[in-house]
């Protein structure tokens, strides 16, 4: 099984108030028990010819991760193109069909940049700190320089000194925390490069997984996730409950 992308510390940056209530949103799959791995729950489902498995791994921004997993007990190669996975809104868990539209699953590379994007705002943030702990240092040895020219007194070095020192500090303990930051993101952003379900063609008796991104939809209470493999379609059904919670 693969590794568990949301026990990557990046996820865990977000702090909340111990008493404020917080609207917590849960993906909840609509069958039996399945079974557990690596902190999900796979949902089982086969053919005669092919098993597949569907672990939900977490929400991430905009999108729903699940880990997504064939078994090929054909005698043939499959080919397997995830860019033609999608779901569907259900009004209710028994639904069979809905006239709602679908919704296709996110490319890698959108995946991918957005991983991009937050290392550039990373950067941005990261060059004003930078930026602005040398305009605060500048400015102290101005002071306590403009201070020693007119009196003569060298305690206005000394203090030149510590409080430049001070300020370069709380400065560069700022950019420690950026620089890790962006290290976590650029080690979670190898990780699904990795771990990424992309199209490929799994021969007899082999297994493929991988991390299949869909859009999240906010206002549905139930969704078919449906992955068509060869003339077969595998269907998952997840109910989506939103619930307060108090820290």
């Amino acid at each position: 099984m693969m590794k568990n992308l949301f026990s990557l510390p990046i996820l865990l940056l977000l702090s909340f108030s111990c008493t404020a209530p917080r609207l917590v949103t849960k993906i909840i799959p609509e069958a039996p028990k399945g079974n557990f791995a690596n902190g999900r729950e796979y949902i089982p489902l086969e053919s005669k010819q092919i098993g597949v498995e569907l672990g939900y791994d977490g929400m991430q921004g905009a999108f729903l991760v699940f880990d997504f997993v064939v078994y090929n007990t054909t005698t043939d190669t499959l080919s397997i193109h995830p860019g033609n996975f999608y779901y569907v809104l259900l009004d209710s868990a028994n639904a069979e069909f809905s006239d709602s539209g679908s919704w296709l699953t996110v490319h890698p590379d959108t995946v991918l940049m957005h991983y991009d994007l937050v290392l550039d705002e990373r950067k941005k943030v990261k060059g004003t700190n930078t930026l602005l702990g040398i305009l605060q240092a500048s400015a102290n040895i101005i002071y306590y320089a403009s201070g020693f020219i007119a009196t003569e007194n060298p305690a206005f070095i000394v203090d030149a000194v510590f409080q430049t020192a001070g300020t370069a500090d709380q400065y560069i303990s700022q950019d420690k925390m950026i620089n890790s930051e962006m290290e976590l993101i650029g080690e979670e952003k190898e990780l699904v490069n990795e771990e990424i379900f992309r199209t490929c063609e799994l021969a007899p008796g082999k297994v493929a997984s991988g991390y299949v991104y869909f859009p999240k939809h906010n206002q549905t209470a139930y969704y078919m996730f449906c992955f068509p493999l060869e003339n077969q379609l595998f269907q998952f059904v997840y109910n989506q409950q939103k619930e307060l919670v108090y820290y």
